[in-house]
Formats: C-alpha cells, sequence, structure tokens
C-alpha cells in the first residue's frame, strides 16, 4: 500500500463512480479498476460492493475511508511543513571553529550571518581540526571549520569544502639578526627555540613535517592551543613561533615579524562535513552565505577558492591557486 492507491481510493469514495474518479486523477478506467482491485487483495477485505445500480461502501471500507483522509492530509503536511522551513530559512546548526578562526572573521561572519537568518540558529565551539574531525562523526556538531594539510588525507567519511588559501609565516623577534629578511629557510631555524601550536592543530603536524623534510627537528620550548599566548612569547623573545600571516598581521604587538618561508608553508581553510549525512536547508545556507561572504570581504587578501561546489581533493598548489584565482577575478 502507498499514499498514492489510497489517493486513489479517496477520490473513487468521493465520487461513488470509476468513470469520474477516473477522469479526475487523469487515469483510465481500466488501471483505477486494477488498483483498486490491487488494495483490496493487499488487505484481504472487500472495500466497496458492486453493482450495477449501485455504489457503497462495505465497513471495512468506510474504516479505510476515515483512515485515508488523516493519512493524505498529514502526508501533504509534511511537504507543507519542510517549504515553511525552507521559506522562513528556519533551522539550527552547531558549528566548530577553531579560535584562530574565530579571532580573524569567522565569529563576525557568524554574527552577519544570524542578522541575514535570524530563524537559524548557531551554536559554536572552539575546536582544532582534529577535534572537529572526531566531533562530526559523533554528532556533536554539524558542520566545522578548519585547516587542510596536503599531509594528511582527508578521511573517506568527510566531506571537506576549500574556502581560502593562504601562508603560514615563521614569527620573530625584531632584535633578530635575520629579522630584517623578507624570506628565510626554515633550515636556518635549526638552532633556534620554538614556541607552537600543541598538537591539537594540524599546523603542528605540518611544521614538523617540514622540519623533518629539511633534516632537523625544532627545538621546541613551550606549546599552547592560544595563538596570542604564543605570539607574546615571541614578542618577549622566548623564542620563534609559525603561524597564520593574517593573525600575524592583526596583531599590534610592537617587537614581532613576519618572515616567509623559503620552502612554502600552505594555510588552506575549509568547511568539513559528514559524506553519508544529508545537508539540511540551514547548513547549506551557511555554506553558501560563507562562500560569499569570504569572497566578498577582499581585505583579508586571501585566495579565494568561493565555490560551494568543488570539493578538496589535498593536491591543490598555491600557484595553481593563485592563477586561478586571478583568472577569475
Amino acid at each position: 500500500m502507498d499514499i498514492r492507491q489510497l489517493e486513489y481510493f479517496v477520490e473513487l469514495a468521493k465520487t461513488q463512480n470509476f468513470r469520474k474518479a477516473a477522469e479526475q486523477l487523469h487515469l483510465s478506467q481500466p488501471a483505477l479498476s486494477k488498483s483498486i482491485r490491487l488494495l483490496e487483495s493487499e488487505l484481504n477485505t472487500v472495500l466497496i460492493e458492486r453493482t450495477n445500480k449501485s455504489f457503497k461502501l462495505t465497513d471495512t471500507g468506510d474504516a479505510l475511508f476515515q483512515k485515508a483522509v488523516f493519512l493524505i492530509q498529514q502526508f501533504q503536511d509534511v511537504y507543507k511543513t519542510i517549504e515553511d522551513v525552507r521559506l522562513s530559512n528556519q533551522g539550527e546548526i552547531k558549528i566548530g571553529i577553531p579560535n584562530i578562526l574565530g579571532f580573524l572573521c569567522y565569529f563576525d561572519l557568524i554574527c552577519d550571518f544570524q542578522k541575514k537568518y535570524p530563524g537559524i540558529h548557531i551554536s559554536v565551539s572552539g575546536e582544532g581540526t582534529k577535534d572537529i574531525n572526531a566531533a562530526l562523526r559523533e554528532e556533536r556538531i554539524d558542520l566545522g571549520l578548519g585547516m587542510l594539510s596536503e599531509n594528511v588525507p582527508i578521511a573517506r567519511d568527510l566531506q571537506v569544502i576549500p574556502l581560502t588559501h593562504d601562508e603560514g609565516v615563521l614569527v620573530v623577534n625584531k632584535n633578530k639578526a635575520y629579522a630584517a629578511m623578507d624570506t628565510i629557510s626554515i633550515r636556518d631555524m635549526k638552532d633556534e627555540n620554538f614556541v607552537l601550536t600543541n598538537e591539537q592543530y594540524l599546523l603542528y603536524d605540518d611544521l614538523m613535517q617540514l622540519c623533518m623534510q629539511e633534516g632537523f627537528t625544532p627545538k621546541i620550548v613551550a606549546k599552547s592551543s592560544q595563538w596570542d599566548f604564543l605570539l607574546k612569547m615571541v614578542d618577549s623573545d622566548f623564542g620563534v613561533s609559525v603561524l597564520p600571516r593574517p593573525l600575524v598581521e592583526k596583531s599590534d604587538l610592537p617587537n614581532i615579524k613576519a618572515i616567509k618561508i623559503k620552502e612554502g608553508f600552505n594555510w588552506d581553510i575549509g568547511i568539513f562535513c559528514l559524506r553519508n549525512r544529508p545537508r539540511t536547508h540551514a547548513m547549506n545556507k551557511f555554506i553558501e552565505f560563507t562562500v560569499e561572504y569570504l569572497y566578498e570581504h577582499k581585505s583579508f587578501n586571501y585566495i579565494y577558492y568561493a565555490n560551494h561546489h568543488i570539493e578538496w581533493n589535498g593536491n591543490w598548489k598555491s600557484e595553481e591557486s593563485r592563477e586561478n584565482r586571478e583568472q577569475d577575478e
């Protein structure tokens, strides 16, 4: 039994005439008769007393008619409810955002999103990318914003939509002899003390990978999940660090300097979600809004992918990303 069979039966019960009901339903009369016979066979009962001169529902037919009218209305209400939510932009989203991203622009982005879609309620938790992956699988969050790493493959159950490309830079105290340089090799830092983000962040893994490729293990004197603490450590000349370029540029600490890393150090950001979990209307609205917002706010100097239909595959190179963005502009 399906909803279409019930609709056919209800229309027939209302018109009490196979020919008229078939016309209303845009069916042939034999097709309608066959549908009613199949319904009777499935329910193992006679629904209509058929004679040449009269049309009458049986007791079971009358009982089915009463229930079918209710079920059809409920079925139609499902579509109406979904349409009402879609048009009124209602819903709820749980988002995981690392503190670094929140400071840069994403908290402002969320505030602007709430102004545009007041019916969509957002709850935010501050988590690193590694924690975001686990939180998605445990359904503690619906979407995550985090760093993309070419050294860490994306798990098969995750889908990642790339948002922006930038770079990590070496952060040093201005009293260092090399502070006047615009570009420096990470190899030249092998004897320096490092103050780094902790293992919660992919930034840590990528830096360790880069240092190993260049033949040394960095001498780490402090780790923290707090980016402002790391910047203050550098400002006080306790060591050097590697942090996202926009973060350093927004700092007003007087004694720090950002230097480009010669070997290159990508800092790509994307939206994470579970591949096998359907995205809600509210989630799709947030993704679309985020792409548009980042594209419009050019003051952040990112390279913008700005296409929520693209999926990160871990193979994009910085120069190619810049070239594509410039061509789009």
